[in-house]
């Protein structure tokens, strides 16, 4: 019995593999934070003489389809780098790399998110804009969320994304400056589409649902015109018998 559990638990990892990298390698500056594959956001830091930057994604998988420039060339300031991974199973990460080229002093009182991140719904974001709203269907009971703020440094902490069970939820992603001095809370309200009971009853009808086809529309008339020929009927006899008994 032990084998035949054992067997079954192999197979089932086995085919559950996680469409990942198992590590990315650069010609200049350093993956922060370091490299872990459940992480998909990253900071780099390169100084102003380097023009080009040089990527190698390293497989988890063999199976695995990778896409990516392996050679970007760099501008001043900020560069975005997406490198973009598919499974057999057509499951896909996306691993993101923000690459800073020149002088980039990490400011200590700096309280500010660069970015937030929502698996499966879009947020229009802005750093000094610190309320969001979403709606999420009614079956999804937690949101997968990453965030980054512009000092690594900085303290950040989330509540809610969880046991989402209300129809109203809250989302807050605080993030204290490195030097302690300031703060921001950055507010996402959840919504999720519930239909009531008093909904329910008003949608649906004698098939419980909420549209009816060709052959469930004559059903439904020939019930009522049936209904209607019954109540005719007794009224008919009601009336006839008092008719002859008078």
């Amino acid at each position: 019995m032990k084998k035949i559990i054992l067997t079954i638990l192999l197979c089932f990892f086995s085919c559950t593999k996680l469409n990942a990298l198992s590590n990315i390698k650069l010609n200049a500056g350093e993956l922060v934070p370091n490299f872990d594959k459940n992480i998909t956001h990253y900071n780099v830091y390169v100084d102003d003489k380097t023009y080009e930057l040089n990527l190698e994604c390293i497989k988890d998988d063999n199976d695995l389809e990778i896409n990516y420039d392996k050679t970007v060339t760099l501008i001043e300031g900020e560069n975005i780098i997406k490198i973009k991974v598919k499974d057999i199973s057509n499951n896909e990460i996306t691993y993101v790399l923000n690459v800073q080229r020149g002088d980039f002093i990490e400011e200590k009182d700096n309280a500010f998110l660069r970015e937030i991140i929502i698996e499966g719904y879009e947020l229009d974001f802005k750093y000094d804009v610190y309320e969001y709203e979403i709606t999420i269907d009614e079956n999804i009971n937690e949101l997968k969320i990453d965030y980054m703020p512009f000092n690594l440094n900085s303290y950040t902490i989330q509540t809610g994304g969880f046991n989402l069970n209300k129809n109203k939820n809250t989302v807050e992603i605080k993030v204290v400056s490195e030097d302690g001095e300031s703060s921001n809370t950055y507010k996402i309200i959840v919504n999720k589409t519930i239909t009531t009971f008093k909904e329910e009853l008003e949608e649906t009808n004698i098939f419980g649902k909420t549209s009816l086809t060709k052959k469930e529309k004559v059903i439904t008339f020939s019930i009522i015109c049936f209904t209607s020929f019954l109540i005719l009927v007794i009224v008919y006899l009601i009336l006839f018998r008092r008719k002859k008994r008078s």
